[in-house]
């Protein structure tokens, strides 16, 4: 599955309309969350982190296996992907869609 770059603004759109009051900014996973932690930051007038801090967004491109984001979870952060699989250990508290199969999925800022 190819997402390309008018997915990913509309997926940005949703979340901004969607963040919490209290939100005190947006940290990237590093590769697949940052391209849209600044998209976010951006989008939604919210500081970009260097790193995780109290009622803070996650954000990463998908949530696979939830390995990742089990620490962040862990921490009590907000987490946000653009897709995730049920199989996750991690279901986001904000996602764009939901997978079911286990296809492979590409974001425009990766390589074919």
């Amino acid at each position: 599955m190819r997402v390309n770059w008018y997915d990913v603004e509309n997926f940005i759109k949703a979340l901004a309309k969607e963040i919490p009051a209290n939100t005190s900014g947006v940290y990237g996973i590093p590769r697949g969350g940052l391209c849209l932690a600044v998209m976010l930051s951006h989008k939604a007038n919210i500081p970009l982190l260097l790193s995780p801090c109290p009622n803070c967004i996650v954000i990463d491109d998908i949530a696979d296996s939830g390995t990742t984001l089990l620490h962040y979870r862990e921490k009590g952060y907000y987490i946000a992907t653009m897709h995730y699989f049920e199989k996750s250990k991690v279901v986001p508290d904000f996602w764009g869609t939901v997978k079911t199969e286990d296809d492979w999925v590409i974001y425009p800022w990766e390589e074919i």
